[in-house]
């Protein structure tokens, strides 16, 4: 009798996994093989903010004030073949307007494939306004390019995906600037690669002038999701037109292929 009940439990055990298996292959998780394809809305939602820069404050006797302006992002998604949606709320130096732009940047060519702000600046809005009055060119554009909403988050330097122990880093190089007596980024170099050892990916050597430029510096990476490729974005820090708040401005550069 004991081998019989035994027996009677292990087969109930048995049955009871293959019930629990087929339950988790049948659920709402899926594997990746087993995930349907991302396409392209019928509509589209206005996205969340993607912070990238941290406020500071600095003090003047008692009186509190902000030491950076910051031109806020939205990212809206991406398209398979590597372009990056977003829309972005550029910072009001004292001007008293409001501010808006909206992107789809070809990260192949580094160019926007199209691009819209209003023609002239209102002096009031806001982002989801914006959204609204121009949703049917807005939304005829994103699925003209194939651009699908995606979740982001702003990851590190660090870039598996696109080689083995991969990175991005920076290097740059200042110089005292005559028309502000100050420190200002003169060259910036961005090198993909693991080790020492990197492609160059972008290069700019500022020459003006009025050069105001007072850092750089990579903020993260944004991963593709449907290629082995990054967005890799740096925030820069402008000098306000009359000293703090200096403004936080930010461009894109691809790593990967």
């Amino acid at each position: 009798m004991k081998t019989l009940k035994t027996i009677f439990l292990a087969s109930c055990l048995i049955v009871s996994s293959a019930i629990v298996s087929g339950c988790r292959n049948s659920g709402g998780t899926q594997t990746k093989e087993e995930a349907p394809q991302a396409q392209v809305p019928d509509s589209y939602s206005i996205p969340q903010e993607l912070q990238y820069a941290e406020p500071e404050t600095y003090q003047v006797e008692d009186q509190t004030y902000p030491l950076y302006l910051i031109d806020k992002f939205y990212p809206i998604g991406w398209s398979k073949d590597g372009k990056l949606a977003y829309m972005e709320e550029p910072a009001d130096e004292a001007v008293g307007a409001y501010f808006f732009q909206f992107h789809i940047l070809d990260l192949n060519t580094g160019k926007d494939v199209f691009s819209w702000k209003p023609e002239e600046d209102p002096e009031e809005g806001s982002l989801s306004q914006m959204f609204q009055d121009n949703k049917e060119l807005f939304e005829t554009e994103l699925k003209k390019n194939g651009i699908i909403p995606c979740q982001f988050k702003l990851d590190g330097v660090d870039v598996p995906y696109i080689a083995e122990g991969a990175k991005v880093w920076m290097d740059k190089t200042s110089e005292e600037s005559n028309f502000l007596g100050l420190d200002v980024i003169k060259e910036v170099k961005i090198s993909c690669g693991t080790g020492d050892a990197g492609k160059v990916i972008y290069e700019d050597v500022n020459n003006e002038e009025y050069n105001t430029t007072l850092d750089q510096e990579i903020a993260g990476t944004l991963k593709c999701p449907f290629q082995d490729m990054a967005a890799v974005m740096v925030k820069y820090v402008q000098r306000g037109y009359e000293g703090p708040p200096h403004v936080y401005h930010f461009y894109f550069v691809k790593a990967g292929k």
